[in-house]
Parts: C-alpha cells; structure tokens; sequence
C-alpha cells in the first residue's frame, strides 16, 4: 500500500530536499510550510495527484490543529520544521524562550501526538525528529536553541519504547553544519571556522540526511528505533 508522509518545514533547505527525493519514491505527502511557500507550490502543480500542501503557523494552536487534522492519518512524520535563535542565556527574553520552544519541541511533541492513533491502528509507522548538533555540544549563545533541540532526545527514546510493539520506530537525526538551511544565516568568517574544525574538511552533504531518512523509513530498519543519528562530518563524537 502507498505510504503518506507527513514534513513539516517542508519549504526550508533540507525539508525541501528530502520532499523532492521522497516524490521520486511515489510516496503521498503532506507537505507543511509557513514561509517561503513558492517551492511548496510549485511542487503541488507539477504533482497533484500526490501533494497536499498545508500553510500554518504550528507555534499556535489553531495552526498545530490545521495541520494535525490535514495529517492525522499519515504513516510516517518527518519533523523538519525548526527555528534558530541566538542569545546568552541571562538575556534571552521569555517571549524568545517560548517561541523556539513551541515550535522546535512542543510542535513536534502535539503533532506526533496526533498522528499516533493512526499508526497504532495500522500497526506500522515511521517517526523522525530533528535536533542538532548544537544540543550537543553546548555551544555559548545558543541556550534556547538548545534546550529546544535537546528536549527532543528524550522524547525520542521514550515514544521508542512506548510504540515498539506497534511496529512503529521513532529515531533523531542529529545534523551538523550542513550545505542548505540555516547555515546561510551564519557569517562567511564562521562558516570557514566550522570547516576548518571539521574532520572531513567541509560541510555535511545534504543528500546525507536524505540518505539516513530512505534508511529509517525502510521496512528493513525496523529495529533501528529510539536512536540519536549524528551525521555531522566528525566533528562530534
């Protein structure tokens, strides 16, 4: 039977990627967005047959309630909707605080929530979160960010456990400074830093976590569950 899945952040770099591999594989898709929405539909005219796209704001509640309901019967989530912020920690603000929280853990954490029903009744699912490497490795300035990254390890592990004898496995990808997505808010002066202190001597391929996420969604990866994946070019270990 022809799989549903669901991206969130599905207009951001590494979202948009996978959502063009994965259209290769015939899968339906619902396709999140908030910004940035011309690639999004773009993609919709070029295959409507496969596509439904979903424009909300998931830091709100009516906006996490649009998409829970457009999605609720997916059978794979792929959680690439994220949000950057920067701050010392005595300064961010708790608006600032909130923010990146309800959109880069409690998010996740609600639409999962939602889709969970269905894949239980299906006795089959795929769940992918996206953190960071920066919850890591404690990087200064990033304490929101961070904590919001991190919170999805646990999540991961738990859900893992919770939905084992559903057939249903829940893995984190941890990426690295990657080619696409938010290393191009990162000055030049930075992004030379980072390769400089990276093994490999470049930053991550983005087709890298497209090839993880063709992993987990296998049914031969079905006892790959409740795991951190670092695919970040060595330079955590």
């Amino acid at each position: 039977m022809q799989k549903t899945v669901l991206i969130t952040g599905a207009s951001g770099g590494i979202g948009l990627r996978i959502a063009k591999a994965m259209l290769l594989s015939n899968y339906n898709m619902v396709l999140h967005g908030f910004r940035n929405m011309e690639a999004l539909n773009s993609l919709k005219e070029r295959y409507p047959e496969h596509i439904n796209v979903v424009s909300s704001d998931i830091s709100s509640q009516v906006g996490l309630d649009q998409l829970i309901q457009a999605a609720s019967a997916c059978d794979i989530v792929l959680h690439c909707a994220g949000i950057p912020s920067a701050g010392i920690s005595w300064k961010v603000s708790a608006e600032e605080f909130r923010k990146v929280n309800a959109v880069n853990y409690e998010a996740p954490f609600f639409i999962t929530q939602g889709i969970i029903p269905s894949m239980r009744s299906k006795n089959w699912g795929r769940i992918v979160f996206f953190s960071s490497i920066v919850a890591q490795t404690g990087i200064p300035g990033t304490a929101a960010y961070s904590a919001s990254k991190s919170a999805l390890f646990g999540l991961t592990r738990t859900l893992a456990s919770e939905l084992a004898a559903n057939n249903i496995t829940v893995n984190c990808i941890a990426p690295g400074y990657m080619d696409e997505g938010m290393i191009r808010e990162i000055p030049e002066a930075m992004r030379a830093e980072i390769i400089a202190k990276t093994p490999v001597a470049k930053l991550s391929d983005t087709d890298g976590i497209v090839k993880m996420v063709e992993l987990l969604l296998s049914n031969e990866a079905n006892s790959i569950t409740g795991q951190v994946l670092s695919v970040n070019g060595g330079l955590w270990m």
